[in-house]
């Protein structure tokens, strides 16, 4: 059956030293595009200077990629470490001019464009350092907060995709919540034939179009309980390498040791708004999803007892694949309240520290909930399965 689907562009800006963060960006995109190009509509096309340019000639290469790439991608992302870029006419590097093309596009009009920065956050070796170019780094990150730009800062290749699977996942939910306020108020009316009554409802749907939506939420909810899990067992492994030190605080006394426990509270805490930060975009997302799924189950399965067939086959599906997301999100619900264990017994140390905990236990508290109640539902529809 044709379908429309809605392309968004995602245009990846960043300097050569993170080359393994590109290809990263590259498998979360495809695996998005499986997850929920047929669910939501939406599908992420990714434009890189690798793949999306050809040979050409201009100025200097930076008008060519300019030219080539454009002004009309829907997504822009930016990724930096310790290399600011290779400078051009008209800024410090082509990753920085490419920033101040798509910040100008948003300033002119916030809905043309989105725009996420990333910072990495991990030693660099002594022999790769340039202090120079680290420096112009640094100097960006700090007046991203003077642009109203909100970044993100991660501290390995792990954490990074975690971030940027959420964040494009919640940019797609976003696109396809607009699409089909869109389709629905400009879609032109049907064609009706002379004597033809059109009540398109509901109540027209059948077993089968109800188990589609059914399949389509699944997909929706299972994604978010993966993002959640990643980034639960990502938070996990930060904390877990820093926990040590900021239980140790109260018993140094030497200077550097002090210095570096300080550092790592201070580190902790943004780790833990980061994760806050995932784990209340992923929320609604979950309740609309479980709201979603089990509304369509529920109709589905009213309308089985229409029919008069002795074939299980899609019932016993229909358990399976409950089962299955009730044993997932078992899963995700011991590491979460593990977590928020670790995270109760950590000490009172800095307000920043206290603050990010609390933040932290109310997240996972709510989703919690969520998916308790996702769970405890789920049960009950395999319970009265026929």
């Amino acid at each position: 059956m044709p379908r429309s689907e809605t392309v968004l562009q995602i245009f990846v800006a960043s300097p050569g030293d993170v080359t393994e963060e590109r290809e990263v960006l590259e498998s979360v995109v495809a695996e998005l595009n499986r997850t929920w190009s047929k669910s939501l509509g939406v599908r992420l096309e990714l434009l890189r200077w690798e793949t999306s340019t050809r040979p050409g000639i201009g100025s200097e290469p930076q008008d060519v990629i300019n030219s080539q790439i454009g002004d009309e991608y829907d997504v822009f992302i930016g990724i930096l470490w310790g290399r600011i870029g290779t400078p051009t006419s008209r800024a410090a590097s082509g990753t920085l001019e490419e920033f101040e093309r798509a910040h100008a596009r948003w300033g002119a009009d916030p809905s043309s464009v989105e725009i996420m920065v990333y910072f990495k956050d991990k030693a660099i070796r002594p022999s790769e350092i340039d202090g120079d170019q680290n420096n112009r780094v640094q100097k960006f990150k700090h007046s991203l907060g003077d642009e109203g730009v909100l970044h993100r800062t991660f501290e390995g290749i792990d954490n990074f995709e975690s971030l940027v699977r959420t964040h494009l996942s919640a940019v797609a939910q976003k696109w396809s919540r607009g699409q089909s306020s869109f389709l629905q108020s400009s879609m032109s009316p049907p064609v009706v034939l002379p004597g033809t009554v059109v009540d398109i409802s509901d109540d027209d749907l059948g077993f089968l179009e109800y188990l589609d939506r059914f399949g389509m939420s699944m997909e929706q909810m299972s994604a978010g309980l993966h993002a959640i899990t990643d980034a639960t067992v990502s938070i996990g492994e930060q904390m877990t390498r820093r926990t040590t030190e900021i239980q140790e605080v109260g018993e140094i006394n030497e200077p550097q040791r002090m210095k570096d426990a300080r550092r790592a509270v201070k580190a902790s805490a943004e780790d833990m708004n980061r994760y806050a930060d995932i784990m209340d975009g992923q929320l609604p997302l979950l309740a609309r999803s479980r709201k979603e799924a089990f509304e369509a189950i529920s109709k589905a399965l009213s309308l089985y007892e229409d029919f008069d067939s002795e074939d299980t086959s899609p019932i016993d599906q229909l358990g399976q694949s409950l089962r299955s997301m009730v044993e997932a999100a078992g899963g995700s619900l011991v590491g979460m309240q593990s977590f928020k264990t670790t995270v109760g017994g950590l000490p009172r140390l800095t307000t920043d520290l206290n603050r990010a905990k609390r933040r932290v236990v109310k997240s996972l508290d709510e989703v919690i909930a969520e998916i308790q109640a996702t769970i405890n539902t789920a049960d009950s529809i395999v319970d009265s399965l026929p």
